[in-house]
């Protein structure tokens, strides 16, 4: 009778092993397909923020930051539409805040898909 208690006690042990591996696997799919779209994200922040020094320091045309925005967000494989991004001068200052709303659609198995939506703020700086 000890033996058969100890045989079924194994096989919860073995499931629930197998249970904690199939959770790590999941996480460590998941933290390889999120992660990068964060980081990539960090780097559309710091472009956007060249942009917004650019622009403040040129005195650049609103055209002409929302198109640089687009070719920047194009280029890091951001969804951004020309009504998502506000280009605004601070009044009395030639300092250019750009604010911009993007997202990027990532594809898991299955064929779900996940929309990473974003919203930054940039402010351009004179450097002093």
């Amino acid at each position: 009778m000890n033996s058969s208690f100890s045989a079924g006690q194994r096989g919860v042990v073995k499931l629930g092993c197998l249970a904690v591996v199939a959770l790590w696997a999941v996480l460590g799919y998941l933290s390889y397909r999120i992660i990068p779209v964060y980081l990539e994200k960090d780097a559309f922040v710091d472009a956007l923020m060249r942009v917004a020094g650019r622009a403040s320091i040129g005195q650049w045309s609103d055209a002409r930051t929302v198109k640089l925005v687009l070719v920047v967000a194009n280029e890091m494989d951001f969804e951004v539409k020309r009504e998502d991004i506000q280009v605004k001068h601070m009044r009395g200052r030639p300092e250019v805040i750009i604010i911009v709303n993007y997202r990027r659609t990532e594809t898991y198995p299955g064929d779900y898909q996940y929309v990473f939506h974003f919203r930054t703020t940039a402010q351009g700086s004179l450097g002093y």
